[in-house]
This record gives C-alpha cells, sequence and structure tokens, in this order.
C-alpha cells in the first residue's frame, strides 16, 4: 500500500471516531437535564425568607419561574438543580437539600449595584 491510501482508510475511522465524540457529551448533557429538572421539581413551593417576604418557585416543562411577594412570577434560569439565577443575573435562589434530595432550605442572594 502506499502512504495515501494508508491516510485514505485510517481517515474514515478517526472521522467516526470524532463524530461519536462529538455527541457523546450532548448524550450526557440531555441526561443530566432530566435530572436537574426533576429536583427542580422537588423545590416548587413558596419559601419564608428571612426578612419576612415569600418566594414562590414555579416548575414547568421548560421554565422555572419566581416572585417574591408578588403574584406576577418571572422567567429565571436554571444554571444547574441547586442554583436559579435572575434574567438580569443580579439575584439568586440557591437550594439547599438533604441527604434524600428534598429542599430543606433556600438562600436568597442579590447583587448591589454600585453607581
Amino acid at each position: 500500500m502506499t502512504t495515501p491510501t494508508t491516510l485514505r482508510l485510517l481517515t474514515l475511522p478517526a472521522i467516526a471516531l470524532a463524530l461519536t465524540a462529538l455527541t457523546a457529551p450532548a448524550r450526557a448533557q440531555e441526561s443530566t437535564t432530566a435530572v436537574d429538572q426533576a429536583m427542580l421539581r422537588e423545590a416548587q413551593g413558596d419559601y419564608q425568607l428571612a426578612d419576612g417576604r415569600t418566594l414562590s418557585v414555579q416548575v414547568g416543562l421548560r421554565r422555572v419561574s419566581v416572585g417574591v411577594d408578588a403574584p406576577p412570577l418571572q422567567s429565571w434560569r436554571a444554571e444547574s438543580s441547586d442554583l436559579i439565577v435572575s434574567p438580569d443575573g443580579m439575584r439568586r435562589v440557591r437550594l439547599f437539600r438533604n441527604a434524600d434530595g428534598t429542599v430543606d432550605r433556600i438562600a436568597f442572594e442579590t447583587d448591589r449595584v454600585t453607581r
């Protein structure tokens, strides 16, 4: 065999291997997302904050909504099964879980804007 023929024969398995490697993380991410979504559903409910306000968390199929002392809920994004971030990125809800995975307590964090 000549060198170009050998390279051509090696290129085909290399392409197949590269395609497999590129699609594997996407499959792994899908299963992680399903687990995260199920864990987020466990966080759904109303929570009393230290300052007396009420924080509501609603988890749907494709979105997470959060409201603080107000019926209109905003769509927030779930960074993980333990962190929900507001659209502007200035507020966060951290979920602290028990050993069995249920939400034990939450922390509502805000960033101050310096002017």
